[in-house]
């Protein structure tokens, strides 16, 4: 069972800040990982020696020191109750996920759907500029999941960018820095539904605390397990929050005029390209890139056909049943007090808002089922058509696949037990006392520092919206600050964070797929990403103080 929690204060941030400088030290993610999660583990024997097993009578400076040695002994409690292995979403969602679109990258390679696609984009890509724009493109439309893109769009485009002598660095930068902002901003993908989870939760948050506006009331409901958000009331909000999540849409724009040779490659951006220009490597000499040998001299069947469309089928298969599963709904996905029917057909009705406050009923993710049926459609197209000769070829492919992907696993596993491990010892109170007595008007650029700082710490915009949210919308409704602007400040520091932090899971997934050095890909992307950050916060500054405390882009 869990460990319980504890308040650490700044002790809190030891995992994380060992973890990330002994990653930038030593180049070696996995080494910064887990010795920052032995060094939570030490902390938490230090705060709680009865737990770690130093006998009740053993109190002093021995008992504390001993507890130090023996914190060592809830490394695996960390790791096994960490949401990975915890909790049943990630393990259907991210870690199941994750192995089958690996196990469908094997079988592409293996059936030629990946050197289809090159093939098929070789007549419009002519230069390395046009394979940059590629990318980006890519990595914009395929957004239904930050996960789902990291995997698919590095895989996809590296042979294209390695042809026309693109440097890993700079495909994983198109990956992570395209990709991830642009799931952020479109309601039906993944992180829709979970961004108006946690919004509930700070909503109810808020209720609990006693500061929840009378006007928002129908945000909660009383439950026989206490009071939970209407999940379906909060959307409206989260659109709202959409249009303030400035880092986003800065960092779309300038990864477009990157793409586009507007802004120039900068500092190590610069040194990569020039070297894969005048053909001294995509990757540098010394370069440990995050993919496996397997993966990366894997060949295409002989007797196979290169066809994009080996590609696209198992590609929009996931894409078609994610979708599904979030909107296929047995009542309206779109509500209001007043509905009007305008097409029926087979005993089905269309609905349509007709007047008052309107919410949306959107399923749930299925990210694990959905690519688990685009590996089985990849293997039953590619037998079928005799791209790949045999089970047991298949079987091999798959198992190439994983491999493949099994390193990023592993940083993926280890990275997200540091989110649990700095949970555990208390970083949400600790940020907490962060915002008292801050003057309304910076309120959002402070939340927009404050989640960042969070989200490099602890590697996940997805745990530190879990930790920033249910802090800042009681923060903002007993200061006034304009709950909007802030919530798009928590979403704007989190994205950024984890464009910033080599312990970052999207950030680990870019350089894996795009097969870069996880160090290099990290150090080119951060000048780009202080440049957006220096934009939203500027926004963030100023608009705190101009932007009135009920003001909203459309009504909630």
């Amino acid at each position: 069972m869990p460990l319980e929690p504890i308040a650490a204060g700044p002790w809190a941030l030891v995992p994380a800040l060992l973890a990330i400088s002994l990653a930038w030290y030593v180049r070696d993610a996995l080494i910064g990982l887990f010795v920052g999660i032995a060094g939570g583990a030490v902390v938490y024997g230090l705060f709680r020696p009865e737990v770690v097993g130093v006998p009740p009578g053993l109190d002093g400076p021995l008992g504390t020191l001993l507890g130090g040695l023996l914190g060592i002994t809830v490394i695996p409690e960390l790791v096994a109750t960490s949401p990975l292995f915890a909790d049943p979403w990630y393990v259907k969602n991210v870690l199941l996920a994750l192995f089958a679109i690996g196990g469908l990258m094997g079988l592409m390679i293996r059936a030629g759907a990946i050197r289809g696609v090159l093939e098929a984009l070789a007549s419009r890509v002519e230069s390395p500029a046009d394979a940059e724009k590629a990318s980006f493109l890519a990595g914009v439309i395929i957004h239904i999941d930050d996960y789902f893109n990291c995997l698919v769009v590095g895989s996809m485009m590296r042979p294209l960018t390695d042809e026309h002598d693109v440097s890993r660095a700079k495909l994983a930068y198109y990956v992570d820095s395209a990709g991830s902002p642009a799931a952020r901003l479109a309601f039906y993908s993944t992180w829709g539904v979970a961004l108006v989870g946690f919004i509930g939760a700070g909503i109810t948050a808020a209720a609990k605390q006693n500061v929840l506006p009378a006007g928002m009331s129908g945000y909660v409901t009383q439950t026989g397990d206490g009071l939970q958000a209407a999940t379906d009331a909060v959307w409206p909000l989260f659109f709202n929050t959409l249009g303030f999540a400035f880092y986003s849409w800065v960092a779309l724009v300038v990864a477009a005029l990157v793409a586009w040779q507007v802004i120039p490659n900068i500092f190590e951006m610069g040194e990569e390209e020039e070297r894969a220009r005048n053909g001294g490597g995509v990757v540098g000499p010394d370069d440990d890139p995050l993919v496996s040998d397997e993966m990366a001299n894997y060949e295409m069947y002989e007797g196979a056909t290169p066809d994009w469309r080996n590609f696209a089928i198992p590609v929009l298969t996931i894409v078609g049943i994610g979708l599904l599963a979030m909107f296929w709904r047995s009542s309206p996905v779109l509500n209001a007090p007043r509905m009007t029917s305008v097409l029926s057909a087979f005993g089905s009705e269309l609905l349509v808002p007709a007047g008052g406050p309107w919410s949306l009923n959107i399923g749930e993710i299925r990210l694990g089922l959905a690519s688990m049926m685009g590996l089985l459609v990849g293997f039953v197209l590619f037998r079928a058509r005799g791209d790949i000769p045999s089970n047991a070829d298949a079987t091999d492919a798959m198992v190439n696949g994983f491999k493949g992907i099994f390193l990023a696993a592993a940083i993926l596993t280890l990275a997200i037990t540091i989110q649990n491990t700095v949970s555990t010892l208390g970083i949400s109170s600790f940020v907490t006392d962060w915002f008292q007595g801050v003057p309304v008007g910076l309120i959002p650029v402070l939340v927009f520092a404050v989640t960042a700082f969070v989200s490099f710490s602890d590697g996940s915009s997805w745990a530190t919206y879990g930790i920033m949210f249910p802090i800042v919308i009681p923060v903002a409704f007993t200061t006034g600050a304009n709950l909007p602007l802030a919530l798009g400040a928590v979403l704007s520091g989190g994205i950024f964070g984890d464009h910033c932090s080599p312990i970052s899971d999207t950030t680990v997934l870019s350089s894996s797929t795009s097969g870069a050095d996880h160090m290099v890909h990290v150090k080119t992307q951060i000048p780009y990403a202080l440049i957006c950050a220096a934009i939203a916060g500027t926004l963030f500054l100023v608009l705190g103080f101009l932007v009135p405390g009920d003001f909203s882009l459309i009504p909630y």
